[in-house]
């Protein structure tokens, strides 16, 4: 037996997407629930797991990562920015997602 160590980031990777694909089938195969139902406790569940709330994975960061450019193009719009390293996620995000009303869809 080898001696313990951290887990690699690919190994961690490999956990969350396995995660992920775990909880589509749960959803997708979930008799009596609408589409909208559906597509509503996977994007929970999703949260539930950056939350830390997964029993199998630890609590994730979500952090923007806005391309090089991006603040002097919004600058030179008069827009608003997105700081890199921004951590959006220093709360229970997934006791926000049913208080955040939805978006109107982009066309």
């Amino acid at each position: 037996m080898s001696d313990p160590r951290s887990y690699t980031a690919e190994e961690m990777r490999e956990q969350f997407l396995r995660h992920l694909h775990v909880m589509a089938e749960y959803w997708a195969d979930l008799p009596d629930h609408s589409p909208r139902e559906k597509c509503d406790g996977l994007a929970f569940s999703i949260l539930v797991a950056f939350d830390g709330g997964a029993m199998s994975l630890p609590a994730m960061d979500i952090v923007m990562r806005p391309h090089k450019d991006d603040k002097a193009f919004s600058i030179g719009n008069s827009e608003n920015w997105v700081e890199d390293g921004q951590v959006i996620n220093d709360c229970q995000l997934h006791e926000r997602w049913h208080r955040q009303p939805p978006m109107e869809p982009e066309i």
